[in-house]
């Protein structure tokens, strides 16, 4: 496949036109011929039949910003999905590689749950070559490191608005795209797909995991990652109280979350999908079906029982401190167009942050994992 080099960019990016481009047998994934356009309106006219399933586009940044995103309270949005309400801009990046690090440090290290199965699922095969999806690839911090470790396989990163600030191994491609106008041509292509922290932008979560199975190649191992926003104790088990809801006690990371999960909820997002993750992926044609919940301190003041573990807890807690004072903030554009005055999400927000600074107050985060291999029929067992 031809790989563009965008003007103005250090990696290839490419474009499947929403809405148009979505027809019922898609060429291969890695065997697509790159068409360059002039303007994005060239690349396919709507009252053609005819139009390309899968053209590759040469983003130019300085032309193309404006077709991808807009600009709203100083920060920049995507243009694609109403649904998806947080930035799509360098700072929101920045707090992707936040929320990527701490997983990835809760995970031990790892980039993925069950690494035992994963990384046999994408063993190097003589005369096959792996390839994995990501859904919401966000930053691309997850992408470029898969691709750096399994430099035999492909990596195809998709989200609404794709990072352009940071050099992309040679095995690794990010695409623009609505991911609820369906993945069909992506079908029987990929090893791993995962997907991460997406379901506030999706209208539809059962068919999006249909979508994700479709995905996968027989054998191929499909993983979902949802955090929850409620707040927990120190017992991870009972969910910290709401603050301004009356009592003595109360969590504004929780409330703020609550408020936000509410108007998210009925604009039409699956938010409530995180809960399914936490059930596990039902699917007939997956097996072996797995869940883990991952607690992180929000806030670095939790101890192990180790100096180690200690260090790596301090480590979760101080990133997702950042990581929630950043993502509170970014929230404020979904809260301001939803009609509440300014002066009161300022008040929410400055309560947030009095709460993230102080050290007497200890809550968890947690983050629900889901996996499964897709079976090697089509036909369920």
């Amino acid at each position: 496949m031809l790989r563009l080099v965008p003007l103005g960019l250090s990696w290839p990016l490419s474009l499947r036109r929403p809405n148009i481009l979505r027809p019922d047998a898609a060429p291969p994934l890695f065997d697509q011929s790159a068409l360059n356009y002039e303007s994005l309106e060239d690349c396919c006219d709507p009252s053609s039949s005819s139009c390309s399933a899968m053209s590759l586009y040469s983003f130019n940044s300085e032309r193309d910003t404006a077709t991808f995103v807009h600009n709203a309270n100083g920060r920049k949005f995507n243009k694609l999905n109403p649904l998806y309400k947080l930035p799509s801009d360098q700072p929101e990046f920045s707090r992707h590689d936040k929320q990527h690090e701490l997983l990835k440090s809760a995970l031990g290290g790892h980039l993925y749950p069950a690494p035992e199965l994963v990384e046999s699922v994408l063993s190097n095969i003589p005369n096959r070559r792996k390839a994995i999806l990501d859904l919401g690839s966000g930053s691309g911090a997850w992408c470029i490191e898969m691709a750096n470790k399994f430099e035999h396989a492909d990596v195809v990163g998709v989200d609404l608005v794709a990072n352009a600030s940071r050099p992309t191994p040679s095995n690794c491609r990010f695409e623009f795209d609505d991911i609820n106008l369906g993945l069909s041509h992506y079908y029987n292509q990929f090893d791993l797909v995962h997907s991460r922290a997406v379901v506030n932008g999706i209208d539809d979560f059962t068919r999006y995991v249909e979508d994700i199975v479709g995905c996968l190649r027989p054998g191929g191992v499909a993983i979902l990652v949802e955090g929850d926003w409620r707040p927990y104790r120190e017992d991870k088990v009972t969910p910290y109280p709401l603050a301004g809801l009356g009592g003595n006690e109360g969590s504004w990371w929780g409330r703020i979350c609550f408020e936000a999960f509410e108007l998210m909820k009925k604009r039409g997002s699956s938010i409530d999908g995180g809960d399914e993750v936490e059930k596990g992926l039902h699917h007939p044609l997956l097996r072996d079906n797995q869940t883990a919940s991952y607690f992180v301190p929000l806030g670095p003041w939790a101890i192990g029982d180790t100096e180690d573990y200690t260090a790596d807890l301090k480590k979760q807690g101080q990133l997702m401190a950042e990581n929630a004072k950043e993502f509170t903030g970014a929230l404020s554009h979904l809260f301001e167009d939803a009609g509440l005055q300014s002066e009161v999400v300022s008040s929410w927000l400055d309560n947030v942050n009095a709460d993230l600074e102080n050290d007497k107050i200890h809550q968890y985060v947690k983050y629900r994992y889901a996996w499964g291999i897709k079976k090697t029929s089509e036909v369920a067992e």
